[in-house]
């Protein structure tokens, strides 16, 4: 982890966003409260000076010239500083008493510079307040170097301010980015030794609920998900594997079977009709195993529409009706009379009810009933198939939904064992629940669709 990718990361670019705003913030309202304080200073000079102007005037008017000599006397000794001046001048401008080297030409305020003072040594810009009475004109002067040390002050104070800010802003600012790299980095780690050693690896989830933590919650889930998906990859492989086995074997040997019938003379037609029929079985796995793809991908939503089961049921017990007095089976519908609709595609769920009642005629014996039912309530639409045949064991009866399951029951066969796959697969892609019991005799099959504002 280098430093460059810490200062790449989102929490110290966002603490340099913060940092750009408050640097904003401040100049802004560092500027607005520099005015407001230069305004609220100087009107409190002027106060000052006009209360010390009057406080001369009455000097004056009690005891004269000579008292307020005295006063400016006092006032100007050597001893204070040049930061505060009186002086009095005569009608003719000439000064009677004080430091300050002449009299403004005209009465009121003013900014003056330190030529009008005498005192030596670098010497501040003053305010000043020139008024007449009693013929003698009262000069009274303050140096602006306290107001613009305040000032100074202010804006050194809001310096400081904005840089420490600016500097803990962008300190967590790294720590954080340093904290959220490491967490990155071991998500990283993490999920290399999940490809490259063991598919277990997890992340580790803290007590903080942040979204850290929110998100290795997911990436766990989504690693369960994988897991359980290559699991299911090559269960399935072996399980395909397994299967093709058989008809690829069989379909060699009846290849070879042609080649010695012609060889010698022979009809080789019972083998290409063994040949083609084992061609065709390995055909009907890998259609059924590409159709399950496309139905779990949902490429099928788009033929989605409002479909009648009610005629639906009718329609396939009529068309296998035949066939199960074919082989000494019987099938009943029980449906409601009334129209039942849910939405879906129908070839599909045509496709789910054959393949049903294909698994019931398969293997019940000779004899057996298959019931197909249609129920609808206030809660659900059931479609259910059930016979009195064997059933299946019960530790097994939760797997033959599953592709590739052969249950070791007298009702396994050499099927392929992806009929019901496809059920499950179409119900699935319906919003349907689907559900397997043992009636003891025979085996209870029911499709659960939610009620919706179609399904009446």
């Amino acid at each position: 982890m280098g430093r460059s990718s810490i200062l790449s990361g989102a929490p110290f670019r966002t603490a340099c966003f913060a940092a750009l705003i408050v640097w904003i913030i401040t100049a802004v309202f560092g500027y607005a409260a520099y005015l407001a304080l230069a305004d609220r200073l100087r009107v409190d000079l002027q106060q000052q000076i006009l209360d010390e102007e009057l406080l001369f005037h009455e000097i004056l008017l009690d005891g004269g010239s000579e008292a307020v000599q005295r006063a400016i006397e006092h006032l100007n000794n050597p001893n204070r500083t040049g930061l505060h001046m009186i002086a009095l001048f005569d009608q003719s401008g000439s000064a009677l008493a004080g430091s300050i080297a002449k009299s403004p030409d005209e009465i009121g305020w003013h900014e003056v510079d330190p030529d009008f003072v005498k005192i030596g040594g670098a010497s501040p810009v003053y305010m000043l307040h020139t008024s007449e009475f009693l013929g003698y004109r009262t000069v009274v002067a303050r140096s602006l170097t306290s107001l613009n040390q305040a000032l100074t002050t202010l804006w050194e104070g809001l310096l400081l301010l904005t840089l420490a800010t600016t500097a803990s802003v962008l300190g967590l600012g790294y720590y954080f980015s340093s904290q959220s790299f490491l967490r990155l980095a071991w998500v990283e780690k993490t999920l290399n030794q999940t490809i490259e050693e063991s598919a277990v690896v997890r992340l580790p989830v803290t007590d903080k609920g942040d979204h850290f933590d929110r998100i290795f919650q997911l990436v766990n889930r989504r690693l369960d998900w994988v897991l359980s998906l290559l699991n299911s990859t090559q269960s399935n492989a072996v399980k395909i594997a397994r299967d093709l086995k058989v008809p690829l074997t069989n379909g060699f040997i009846a290849l070879q079977q042609v080649h010695s019938e012609i060889e010698y003379g022979g009809d080789p037609r019972p083998s290409l009709n063994d040949l083609e029929f084992h061609l065709k079985r390995i055909g009907t796995v890998f259609d059924t195993v590409l159709k399950v793809s496309q139905i779990e991908a949902g490429t099928h939503e788009n033929n989605f529409k409002t479909v009648n089961l009610s005629a639906l049921v009718e329609s396939v017990a009529e068309a296998l009706y035949p066939v199960a007095v074919d082989v000494g089976k019987h099938i009943t519908a029980d449906y409601n009379a009334d129209t039942i609709l849910v939405r879906g595609d129908e070839n599909l769920l045509k496709q789910l009810l054959v393949n049903l009642v294909n698994n019931s005629l398969r293997y019940c014996p000779a004899g057996s009933w298959i019931r197909i039912s249609l129920v609808a309530t206030s809660e659900a639409i059931q479609l259910v198939v059930e016979d009195n045949g064997p059933g299946v064991p019960e530790p097994q009866i939760d797997k033959i939904f599953d592709a590739f399951f052969r249950s070791d029951h007298p009702r396994n066969d050499t099927g392929n064992g992806l009929g019901l796959s496809l059920v499950k697969a179409v119900a699935m892609r319906h919003g349907a629940t689907i559900t397997a019991v043992n009636k003891r005799p025979g085996l209870r099959i029911c499709v659960s669709f939610g009620r919706s504002p179609i399904a009446a």
